[in-house]
Parts: structure tokens; sequence; C-alpha cells
């Protein structure tokens, strides 16, 4: 996030706001583990189908906004901000790899809990 802002075009604004989201809900899945809040709250949520899908569909966020944020600043010539953008985009693609490995664990441990 620190790499893109403030945000100078589109595409990065875009980004920002992929990344900054995916960052407060992962944050909120951190607590949720961190407090016990799965274990104290009695409500009928599968919480392993509900982070899978969150984090399946911030991996497909994440590869969009990597994406366009490269495709845009790669482009641009001789700009101050090209690089730290250009920088920014490379950790999108880490974040994508590391929502998708993420994905796949949620997804081998959601097949094995049988609460299909």
């Amino acid at each position: 996030m620190a790499c893109v802002s403030p945000a100078y075009a589109g595409a990065s604004h875009w980004f920002l706001f992929v990344a900054t989201t995916a960052f407060i809900i992962t944050l909120l899945w951190v607590f949720i583990y961190l407090l016990s809040i799965r274990e104290v709250l009695k409500i009928p949520i599968n919480w392993i189908l509900t982070e899978l899908l969150n984090t399946a569909a911030d991996t497909v966020l994440y590869m969009i906004a990597f994406i366009a944020q490269l495709s845009l600043w790669s482009a641009v010539i001789n700009s101050p901000h090209s690089t730290s953008n250009i920088v920014g985009g490379v950790f999108g693609i880490l974040n994508t790899l590391a929502y998708a490995a993420g994905t796949y664990f949620l997804y081998i441990e959601w097949k094995s809990s049988g609460t299909q």
C-alpha cells in the first residue's frame, strides 16, 4: 500500500482499494482466531467455508489489481512515481500468491472437515 500511495491514476486507485480491503478483512480474520470468536459464538456459520470464499475472492481481486497496476505503470516513461508503483505491482503479485496458497490450504481443510 505504501509503494502505490498516493494514487495518481485509476488503476492505482483500484489497487489501493483491493489492498486496503484485503488487509482489513485479513486483520478481522486474525482477530477472530486470536480471540477464539469462532468457539464463543454459537451461530450456525461454516467458518472454514466463509474464510475460503473470502480468501478466494481476495485472490481474484488482487490478480486483477496487480495486472491493472503493472499494465498502467509499465507504459509510463520518465515519471518519478513509476518505480514505486511498479514495485507495488510486484508486491501485488506476491500477495496474490500468498492468498492463493491460503485458498488452497483452506480448501484442503474444508474438504477434510466433512462440513460440506
